[in-house]
């Protein structure tokens, strides 16, 4: 058993370099635009968070709070599409008796969380450096930090599945997500919600994580009704049914 795991482990390493090797490898720089590309994407929020100046919180540094929520958000957002497209991607390679779908996914995912982590840690020292400002908890930052992708994962597994039994299924999904960063507080806090909201708002595991996050950063920063167990269960679930969904699709689903 231990000899197959870390054969598998090989596996994703290999996997994982080809990934990095082979992003825009066509440009000059290769991999280094990758971390442009996600530097695009988060400075285009930035900017969107500063001219919506009557949203900001009192007393919370503007920046600090953009790169505590946005970053992570990012990096969920990012990996629940990896599922679905690195199988797609990987139809060769799936071809060898030792590369499984996971393997793909995992490799695809891995080579995504270097490149926010990265950005995250850079961001985060640059806007701390700027506004004099130092995590209050940072093992919690990095446990939910981590929490994000693995709750990505198993959510993309879950909409890879619906995918497979019903194609047209992507299109309804995406309208909805489309205003998931909106509900999740990754650029509004709670507090700036009618309180009316908050009960249906709860039932996100994302707005927890990102409210948590803020606290765990901010010794200023209050929320209420937020849930740490109610993360690491909703993670847990959605890891759990997304690795059976996993085998399932493996098993029974054509690619």
């Amino acid at each position: 058993m231990l000899r197959l795991i870390h054969t598998q482990l090989r596996v994703i390493h290999a996997l994982a370099l080809r990934e990095m090797q082979s992003q825009q490898a066509n440009l000059a720089y290769g991999f280094g635009w990758v971390f442009f590309d996600a530097f695009l994407a988060f400075a285009g929020l930035m900017v969107m968070k500063f001219a919506l100046r009557g949203f900001n919180i009192v007393g919370i540094p503007p920046v600090t709070f953009i790169v505590s929520g946005l970053l992570p958000w990012m990096l969920f957002q990012t990996t629940y599409t990896v599922p679905g497209a690195a199988i797609a991607k990987g139809k060769n390679l799936l071809q060898l008796p030792i590369v499984t779908e996971l393997d793909v996914v995992l490799a695809a995912a891995l080579r995504i969380f270097i490149v926010y982590t990265i950005l995250f840690v850079t961001c985060a020292v640059l806007a701390g450096f700027y506004e004099n400002v130092s995590p209050r908890l940072p093992l919690g930052i990095v446990l939910l930090y981590i929490n994000m992708p693995l709750m990505g994962l198993g959510f993309g597994f879950m909409l890879t599945a619906l995918n497979r039994l019903y194609a047209p299924s992507a299109k309804f999904v995406g309208f909805f997500l489309r205003f998931s960063m909106i509900i999740s507080g990754v650029i509004f806090g709670l507090r700036l919600f009618p309180p009316s909201m908050w009960p249906y708002l709860l039932w996100n595991p994302l707005l927890h994580v990102e409210e948590l996050l803020r606290v765990y950063w901010f010794t200023n920063y209050q929320t209420p009704q937020v849930s740490a167990l109610y993360v690491a269960e909703c993670s847990t679930g959605l890891v759990f049914f997304g690795l059976l969904l996993e085998r399932y699709m493996r098993r029974r689903l054509p690619p």
